[in-house]
């Protein structure tokens, strides 16, 4: 049978230990690339069950690509996504971070140790984005978040953890009361790598930076040079997160867009294509948003910023549900 490394062992029993549950998904090449993968059942119960049934499945597709999986059962939510297996047979090797009530978070490498530095957030943004993950943020009320149904918050496409921890404070201060999760997203294979709630209602509105100190960081606004006030003495029905996401993508000289989807082109991923935002300053280009989403009330609208030098898209935020 095939043999697990002691890293993917103790990952999977500190998910056994949380009462998380255990699967497996595996892909040929051609469906890895598409990130089609398919799910693998693995037999549940104690931890030697769980992995003689886990040496089983590698055994049977071997060749393949083989990622384990964390599942929340009580919020249906995985939360962890880590490559086990690669078709040259080669086992990722993992460090796993504890955030917030248990939730776990894993940085891999190819076949090589990293080292654990902390449990705070500032170590799990640090790993996803040495990985060259996107961060992406979500946000719930009690009532959402019980049911599962988040509103996707900004989002951070580079690489400075600074910038990507500033963001996260914003967002936490302007949603004390609820949910804030983050999220490392592989834009290549387009889907989630890692999902972890970094705030819940009634916790002080800070995030630990590196170092294990708890301080409040410096705003997502001023992180690119400007002052979040500026962004609170516009009048406007969008969110301050929003307007945040706005002035950035305008100070960093990116091109603003919407797109737009009833339910059923979103639920076929099928979006319409906006007239850009031709404003360079905040104000006029809240003004013509907030014009885009009268014009599409009642449909899902999403704000999307274009590095046009590069032709590459650096931010995806939906702004508007129905």
């Amino acid at each position: 049978m095939s043999e697990i490394s002691d890293s993917v062992r103790q990952q999977i029993r500190q998910l056994l230990s949380q009462g998380y549950r255990v699967g497996l998904e595996y892909a040929d090449a051609r469906r890895f690339r598409t990130g089609s993968w398919q799910s693998a059942a693995v037999a549940q119960g104690s931890e030697s069950s769980v992995l003689n049934s886990i040496s089983s499945i590698l055994d049977e597709h071997q060749g393949a690509y083989v990622q384990l999986l964390g599942v929340d059962t009580n919020s249906r939510t995985r939360v962890l996504e880590l490559m086990i297996q690669r078709p040259d047979g080669a086992v990722t090797q993992v460090s796993s971070t504890k955030i917030n009530g248990g939730k776990t978070v894993a940085a891999a490498s190819n076949g090589h140790a990293t080292s654990n530095a902390g449990t705070d957030v500032a170590q799990s943004v640090r790993q996803l984005l040495s990985q060259g993950y996107r961060i992406g943020t979500e946000f719930a009320d009690a009532r959402r978040y019980r049911a599962t149904s988040w509103t996707s918050g900004p989002s951070y496409q580079g690489t400075r953890e600074a910038e990507a921890i500033a963001m996260l404070s914003e967002l936490v201060a302007n949603h004390p009361d609820d949910y804030v999760r983050a999220i490392g997203i592989d834009t290549h294979a387009r889907r989630r790598v890692a999902e972890f709630v970094i705030h819940k209602p009634g916790e002080p509105a800070t995030l630990s930076s590196g170092g294990g100190s708890s301080q409040k960081t410096s705003s997502f606004s001023s992180a690119y040079g400007g002052s979040s006030s500026a962004s609170s003495n516009i009048k406007t029905s969008l969110s301050a997160e929003v307007v945040a996401s706005v002035r950035r993508l305008l100070e960093n000289s990116y091109q603003i867009t919407t797109e737009h989807a009833d339910l059923r082109r979103f639920r076929s991923s099928s979006w319409h294509t906006c007239k850009p935002v031709s404003a360079t300053r905040l104000q006029d280009a809240v003004a013509q948003l907030e014009t885009c989403l009268n014009d599409h009330e009642g449909e899902y609208v999403r704000l999307i910023g274009v590095d046009t030098q590069a032709k590459r898209r650096v931010h995806e935020e939906i702004i508007q549900r129905p």
